[in-house]
């Protein structure tokens, strides 16, 4: 059974959560920055504090989610996460938005592993890139259009914290849709069950497995490593790219936000033909291609500051994500041992959010080590090693 309207529903409840979250995404450094003064490392840290906290709990999570079900962590976390952005609007020293990143970060971990099991849950193989496709379309839709929202509230009202007061509305919203619409789970209350649905029930998942299976199966070894890297990446970028398009190009928040809308615009259009099309011709194909369409906008963004070309590597880099990542997931479900599948994807957000712990924290330090533009090259060497290692893995594939 292919349930293409429960696929819609998940879809656009993390949707809806994403975009609360990345509502906060441009405007938080640039509160901490203009507002309360803090450092370009502070920033930095406290963005890779909320990493660290979703590197630690989605596999942990994953693991609860085959026993307990997906559901309660998704209503769970939003919930939890819904916190913090009220806690902003009113903490006026910077340093204690580090530990309020940990009660974010916690929230977050919770939501991808469930959703993407869930997707998996009533998908057949043969759909499930397609399946994987619609729920990263929403996922990216709220993750790119959640910048550029912050930005236009924030514009409009005169004051970042409009953008807090926002983000956690929509994450609210979200646990209200998600107790009410998202797929109940076939499980009877049996934590030494797993979910099932097209999944063979199981006792519970243990990291040792995972690691056995990584040993044993270079392949999915190659897609957590080339999901590291692509995260890295963008990490990097994450705490100082608005204050690099206000500080040196010198664009408005406006005009920042027209260039998180590219990224929009390139999901919107690039995400379910693509993972339709990785069902058809091979799902290492697609993310190489992706791969190398990120790579291809992240040079572009790291030796540019003309708007028009900024836009076209925002097109660029908003496609590769739609491109690579339905792929990745879909592979990475398909490679994951017995009954383990919500471990197996919370592996997969674990080695990303390593990245994204890593990036930040590089992001400030390069930054003040080497000039503002040097973590957009560090960035596109990142995503070009990536490439590389897809491009490996999948010569090694076919053969």
């Amino acid at each position: 059974m292919n349930d293409g309207r429960a696929v819609w529903r998940i879809g656009f409840i993390i949707g809806i959560g994403q975009l609360g979250f990345a509502v906060v995404l441009p405007l938080l450094p640039l509160h901490l920055t203009e507002r309360l003064g803090a450092s370009v490392k502070l920033v930095g840290l406290i963005v890779a504090t909320f990493a660290l906290v979703e590197t630690f709990f989605k596999t942990a999570w994953g693991g609860v989610a085959d026993r307990w079900g997906r559901r309660p962590l998704v209503v769970g976390g939003l919930l939890l996460a819904s916190l913090a952005p009220l806690a902003m609007t009113v903490l006026r020293v910077p340093v204690l938005f580090v530990p309020l990143r940990l009660v974010d970060g916690l929230g977050s971990a919770a939501l991808w592993p469930a959703a993407a099991a869930a997707v998996a849950d009533v998908t057949a193989p043969n759909r499930r890139a397609t399946g994987m496709a619609a729920l990263n379309m929403f996922f990216l839709l709220g993750l790119s259009a959640g910048p550029a929202l912050g930005l236009f509230v924030a514009g409009w009202a005169g004051d970042f914290r409009a953008g807090f007061l926002l983000a956690s509305a929509l994450l609210v919203l979200a646990a209200l849709l998600a107790a009410l619409v998202f797929p109940r789970d076939n499980h009877h209350g049996n934590p030494n069950e797993v979910m099932v649905g097209y999944h063979t029930a199981v006792p519970p998942a243990h990291l040792e497995t995972i690691v056995g299976t990584l040993r044993s199966n270079p392949l999915l070894f190659a897609l957590y490593l080339v999901a590291f890297v692509q995260m890295l990446g963008a990490g990097l970028l994450v705490p100082i790219a608005a204050i690099y398009a206000k500080r040196v190009i010198g664009l408005s928040e406006h005009a920042i936000g027209v260039v998180f809308l590219s990224v929009v615009i390139a999901v919107g259009v690039a995400t379910v033909p693509a993972g339709r099309l990785a069902d058809r011709v091979g799902k290492p194909h697609l993310m190489a291609a992706g791969m190398l369409l990120g790579t291809a906008g992240m040079w572009i963004l790291a030796l540019s500051e003309q708007f028009v070309e900024l836009v076209v590597a925002a097109v660029l880099l908003g496609a590769s994500y739609a491109i690579s990542t339905p792929a990745l997931l879909a592979l990475v479900s398909e490679l994951a041992p017995p009954g383990r599948l919500g471990l197996a994807l919370g592996a997969s957000e674990t080695v990303q959010g390593l990245g994204l712990v890593l990036g930040p924290l590089l992001g400030g330090l390069v930054w003040d080590a080497f000039g503002p533009r040097a973590p957009f090259l560090g960035s596109a060497l990142a995503l070009t090693a990536g490439t590389v290692i897809a491009a490996v893995a999948l010569r090694r594939s076919a053969g």
